[in-house]
This record gives C-alpha cells, structure tokens and sequence, in this order.
C-alpha cells in the first residue's frame, strides 16, 4: 500500500464538546464512513461527522441521528 493510498481515507469524528472532536474509525469509502457515523450517531444520539483526508474538509455531519448541515467546505480543527 502506497502512501497515496493510506492518506485517502475518510474519518467518523465524534463530537466531545463544542468545537473539540475525537477520531473513531476511518474507510476507504465516503459511503462506509456515512453508514458509520449515521449509525453512530443514531445509536448514541450524539454528533459526529465525516472527514474526506484527501481535501481536508468535512463532507457531512449527523446529529441525533439527523444529516445537519455543514455550512459548505468546513475544515477539521
């Protein structure tokens, strides 16, 4: 596996407090990572959401369970 490879990766954060998240589990695929934090955030009512690594940017968030929006091209702090 080439380092390309391991840096295309998309992350679930869970939401620890405002502003501060935790990595949880990282996929391969956006999809992968969306059934996760989807399901996780369903499961535990909690806010989490996933990180494309390639662009650096935040695609979408769940809350509750509930897609919420992500005011566009949000970066990971």
């Amino acid at each position: 596996m080439d380092a390309l490879e391991v840096s295309e990766m998309f992350c679930v954060h869970k939401q620890v407090a405002h502003g501060q998240w935790v990595d949880q589990c990282c996929f391969k695929t956006e999809f992968d990572a969306y059934v996760s934090a989807m399901t996780k955030s369903t499961e535990t009512m909690g806010t989490y959401r996933v990180y494309d690594s390639t662009f650096k940017e935040v695609t979408m968030a769940f809350e509750m369970g509930m897609e919420i929006d992500v005011g566009g091209k949000e970066t990971a702090a």
